[in-house]
């Protein structure tokens, strides 16, 4: 199946069950959606991956529509924390932000992740999946907290923590293995509240881990 069927084909998958999810039944008058990936698929690349898709916060806003066609070339404009990624990503593993997959664990859109309840997050779990199992990625790096990951889907889980001197409080760089296969590293967001010298340390964690 090639990269565009494939998207079709889950992208028709993910709308099926958007439209039976408890966010959408809670929220229909907020046209808030869906998005698969921002940016083409290209398989065996590393995936670097977030909690889910947030809500433009422009005044002019209406509403999103569900993502319909195949991207065929990266979205310049969205990613606010596109430099921060890049910048990581060239220097600890040799790839630049476009050369990478980049998606959310959850299709679903939403203000924030409040809005999704566990079903949510369970009913987007196999969509993530099977995402991940057709790009079959050398690695994944998720930018946040792999909370909403059971036991059973990510195994042999370690944390690693960095205080730099000075610092209160400890950062973390987290390891293990997804579904049974794929290596997963998170580090914190690019919005988080630490200095660049703490965002180096983890993401040197990842590398040193991941070998």
């Amino acid at each position: 199946m090639t990269e565009e069927k494939f998207f079709n084909y889950l992208r028709q998958k993910t709308e099926n069950v958007f439209l039976k999810s408890e966010v959408y039944s809670k929220n229909k008058e907020e046209n808030w959606f869906y998005s698969i990936c921002n940016g083409p698929i290209f398989r065996s690349k590393p995936i670097v991956f977030g909690l889910n898709w947030g809500v433009s916060r422009d005044k002019s806003y209406k509403g999103h529509s569900p993502q319909k066609t195949y991207p065929k070339d990266i979205d310049q404009n969205t990613w606010k924390f596109k430099s921060h990624v890049n910048l990581y990503l060239q220097k600890y593993f040799g790839y630049s932000f476009d050369e990478v997959n980049y998606s959310n664990q959850c299709f679903f859109r939403t203000p924030n992740v409040d809005y999704l309840s566990y079903k949510d997050w369970r009913d987007a779990l196999p969509l993530f999946k099977e995402y991940v199992e057709y790009i079959d990625p050398p690695y994944l790096i998720m930018l946040g907290l792999p909370k909403h990951l059971d036991n059973k889907e990510l195994k042999e889980f370690k944390e690693y923590g960095y205080l730099p001197k000075g610092a209160k409080r400890r950062s973390y760089a987290r390891v293990g293995v997804l579904f049974d296969k794929y290596k997963l590293g998170s580090v914190p967001h690019s919005s988080a509240h630490i200095s660049s010298q703490t965002h180096d340390a983890l993401w040197n964690i990842l590398l040193e881990k991941f070998k």
